[in-house]
């Protein structure tokens, strides 16, 4: 649920704000100071610092459900969950900071509650409407300074986004948990001559069509931000690639960030995500 709903919150500041996923990187990281200095671009991060039950709006007694055998069973009466996001900026410039958190705030509130063309995944099938609050100062961290202390960063200014779930516990999932591992794969390639850095070559699959390219993906290489948009077939070529580590994010419209990093000892050879 928390994975659709980051994909949700993604698509509706790519088309609400709105954000070029080109320019503007869209982050779901904790926003620790390891995280904070490998940033090459204007960043936005979401991250999900607390997860809670709405006492407000517990509902009081059971619920009398009849069955398809017309048996009438009491249970439990559905959860409100508040999924509480901390939405900052991140520029060089602080104008550019305070320009993209103003743009956010005017976006989400505008949006309350959730737009279904946006929902995804699990969200659908929510019984209701997904309301949203933002900039609410109850829901807000007790102590700023306490959060950021927490992630060894510098206090910045954000604004807090709190979503509104219905957990029914009375619902059982029986299928396994999938985690998304990104795979990287290597195969070595008729070496060339020699050189301080070289071209690296590969090529973004769409994980929803298997064995198929994903064409208009955003290939950014963290070492000196190179970047490249993948053609018809997925494939991308990024010059000037240093040997040793390297670290890519993966960005396309309506699909997670993915991020994989690989040690290259030189040229000749091609990488597939």
């Amino acid at each position: 649920m928390f994975a659709d709903l980051d994909a949700t919150v993604r698509d509706l500041l790519i088309q609400h704000v709105p954000l070029d996923p080109n320019e503007v990187e869209i982050a779901f990281d904790t926003p620790d100071r390891e995280w904070s200095n490998r940033l090459t671009r204007p960043t936005v991060n979401c991250f999900l610092f607390d997860v809670r039950e709405n006492l407000k709006l517990r509902a009081v007694g059971w619920e009398v459900r009849r069955g398809p055998d017309n048996v009438a069973a009491r249970q439990r009466a559905p959860l409100r969950i508040d999924a509480s996001y901390q939405v900052t900026a991140w520029a060089r410039a602080p104008e550019d900071e305070h320009r993209l958190l103003w743009r956010i705030l005017a976006a989400l509130v505008r949006h309350d509650p959730l737009p279904r063309d946006l929902l995804r995944g699990e969200l659908l099938d929510q019984p209701g409407p997904v309301g949203t609050a933002v900039a609410q100062p109850d829901q807000m961290p007790a102590n700023f300074a306490d959060l950021w202390q927490g992630l060894e960063n510098k206090v910045r200014p954000g604004l807090t986004y709190v979503v509104t779930l219905v957990l029914d516990p009375e619902i059982l999932y029986r299928s396994p948990v999938v985690l998304h591992q990104p795979q990287i794969g290597l195969r070595q390639i008729a070496p060339e001559t020699a050189r301080a850095d070289f071209e690296l070559r590969g090529r973004v699959l769409d994980r929803e069509q298997p064995g198929q390219g994903l064409a208009g993906a955003v290939v950014v290489l963290a070492e000196n931000g190179a970047r490249a948009t993948t053609d018809a077939e997925g494939r991308f070529a990024l010059p000037g690639t240093r040997r040793g580590p390297a670290g890519i994010t993966v960005l396309a419209a309506g699909r997670p960030e993915v991020r994989v990093s690989a040690t290259f000892p030189g040229e000749g050879w091609e990488i597939e995500l």
